[in-house]
C-alpha cells in the first residue's frame, strides 16, 4: 500500500494537489497498529504537499477496539479525529443488525474517548435499525448528548444484499420498520438537531461549530479524492477508479478498473452530492466549465425549472437546494433533475 502512495504521489493530478485531509476507513482499520498508522501518514507527508501544517487526520473505529491504550497510541501516531461506530445503544437492534459490540462497551468506548487527549471526534448511529421505533430512537439520541459530541452522523439501515440480514429479512426472520417509521425517526432527529444547536449540514451529518467533517465535504464539492489499498476507490474529476479487492491479487498489483465521465454524468454526480448538503448547487461553482448554450445546460436548466414549480427545490443565489426538511426524500427529487445519460453521447 505504501508503494502504491509514492507510486501515486507522481501521477497527476496527485502531483499537484496539496492534500486537506486523510481518512484511514473501509473494513476495520483501527486493527492497523500505531507503528504502521504512523508510517503511513510519514510517507504521505513525505511525498504529497499539505495544505497546511495540521490536516485532518481521521481513523474508523469501533467501539470495542477504543481503549485507553490505544487512544493514547493512535493520537502519538498522528491521529486528530475518530470516527466511531456506535450505531446504537439498545442490545436488541445491535443483535438482529449482527453488530460485533454491544451497548456497554459503546458507552465504555464513548467515556473512554471523553477522558482522551481526544477533542475532535463523530458518533454514527442509525435509525431504521431492526426493532427500532421512535421510543428507542429517541433513547438513542439521548445517549448521545450524555457524551456532547463534537459531531454525529446518522444514516438509515441499508440491507446489502448478500448479508446475513439481507438473508433474515427475506425469509422474515427480522422485521424492518416501515417507511413511515423511519420518516418519522428521521424528522425527529432533525428537529432534536435543532434544539441542541447541531448545524444539519449535510444530509446525514450534524454538527458544533468548527467541527464540520473537513474530509467529506471535500467528497460532497466533488473534488478529486485518492484512495489506496485493496478496493480503494479514486476521483480525479473526470475520471473514477479503483483496485481490485482481493488482497491477494492486490499485493500482485493487478490493473486497475477505470471509467471516464462523459458532461452529462458529470452534472449528475454534482447534482448528487452537492443536493445532499445544506449549501446546495451553484452554477458558477458546481459547472463553471460548462458553456451556457450548451443543450445539456438547458436540459438542466428546464428540470431545475420545474422543480421550482413544483416546489420541491429552494432557490437560493445563483443556485437551488433541498430543504433539510425534505432530504429524506432527496434521491427522488434528485432523480428529477438529473439529465438523461442516455441522450448525451459526447
Amino acid at each position: 500500500m505504501l508503494d502504491e502512495v509514492v507510486q501515486q504521489s507522481n501521477e497527476l493530478p496527485w502531483n499537484e494537489t496539496k492534500i486537506s485531509s486523510i481518512y484511514f476507513g473501509g473494513g476495520t482499520p483501527s486493527l492497523l497498529n500505531h507503528d504502521q498508522i504512523q508510517r503511513f501518514i510519514q510517507v504521505v507527508q513525505r511525498h504529497f504537499k499539505w495544505s497546511k501544517n495540521h490536516i485532518e487526520i481521521t481513523l474508523e473505529a469501533n467501539p470495542d477496539d477504543i481503549t485507553p491504550t490505544n487512544l493514547s497510541k493512535w493520537f502519538s501516531a498522528g491521529i486528530n479525529r475518530l470516527s466511531v461506530g456506535i450505531q446504537s445503544f439498545h442490545k436488541n437492534e445491535l443483535k438482529k443488525s449482527n453488530r460485533a459490540h454491544n451497548a456497554l462497551e459503546s458507552k465504555r468506548a464513548l467515556e473512554f474517548i471523553h477522558n482522551s487527549p481526544f477533542e475532535n471526534y463523530s458518533i454514527d448511529l442509525m435509525y431504521g435499525m431492526p426493532g427500532s421505533n421512535l421510543k428507542t430512537w429517541q433513547e438513542n439520541l439521548e445517549n448521545v448528548l450524555k457524551f456532547n459530541p463534537p459531531h454525529l452522523s446518522c444514516y438509515s439501515l441499508t440491507v446489502e444484499n448478500g448479508t446475513v440480514l439481507k438473508h433474515q429479512v427475506d425469509n422474515g426472520q427480522i422485521v424492518l420498520p416501515n417507511e413511515e417509521q423511519i420518516r418519522s425517526q428521521y424528522r425527529y432527529l432533525t428537529q432534536w438537531a435543532k434544539t441542541n444547536r447541531y448545524d444539519h449540514y449535510e444530509l446525514s451529518s450534524f454538527s458544533r461549530e468548527n467541527y464540520r467533517s473537513i474530509h467529506n465535504q471535500h467528497y460532497w464539492s466533488y473534488r478529486p479524492y485518492l484512495g489506496v489499498g485493496p478496493g480503494a476507490h479514486s476521483f480525479d474529476g473526470k475520471r473514477r477508479f479503483w483496485n481490485i479487492s482481493n488482497n491477494n491479487l492486490y499485493l500482485k498489483g493487478s490493473a486497475i478498473t477505470e471509467e471516464e465521465l462523459n458532461l452529462s454524468e458529470q452534472i449528475n454526480e454534482r447534482l448528487i452530492v452537492r443536493l445532499r448538503t445544506a449549501d446546495g448547487f451553484r452554477f458558477d461553482n458546481d459547472i463553471p466549465q460548462i458553456d451556457k448554450d450548451n443543450p445539456l445546460f438547458k436540459r438542466l436548466l428546464n428540470n431545475v425549472e420545474n422543480g421550482f414549480k413544483k416546489e420541491i427545490i429552494h432557490p437560493i443565489p445563483n443556485g437551488f437546494r433541498i430543504l433539510p426538511e425534505n432530504w429524506i426524500t432527496s434521491d427522488a427529487i434528485i432523480a428529477s433533475l438529473m439529465i438523461d445519460h442516455d441522450e448525451d453521447h459526447s
